[in-house]
């Protein structure tokens, strides 16, 4: 059986990791509210990473695209495209914010359905 992050990591650094995110994600909601940015999906992962995703419940596919973009170019991200075999357009821009022990990292994402391009 493979040995699992969780299983090597110290539970308190674990914890560390999440509350050094949490504080990362109070920080994006407060500029994201200044800067009339799309409010998108959280996602606190146990290793500390934060996912934003502009689900297709809450935005039309463009309205997706746009929120992606918006928060990628707020961070300095680059946003990637890839479709896939079944014609899912997925939107991914990674990013890293502080360095070193304080470092939080994540990403936004989006992923667009094609039959969401007929319908919108």
């Amino acid at each position: 059986m493979p040995v699992r992050r969780s299983d090597t990591v110290p539970t308190a650094t674990l914890h560390r990791w999440q509350n050094r995110a949490q504080k990362q994600l109070a920080t994006f909601l407060a500029h994201g509210a200044q800067a009339d940015l799309p409010p998108l999906m959280w996602t606190l992962a146990t290793s500390g990473a934060l996912t934003g995703e502009a689900d297709s419940l809450s935005y039309t596919p463009e309205g997706q695209r746009a929120a992606v973009e918006q928060w990628a170019a707020h961070v300095g991200a680059t946003v990637t495209t890839r479709t896939t075999s079944d014609g899912r357009e997925e939107l991914y821009a990674g990013w890293k914010i502080g360095k070193g022990v304080d470092e939080v990292g994540g990403c936004f994402r989006a992923t667009i359905f094609a039959d969401d391009e007929e319908d919108a």
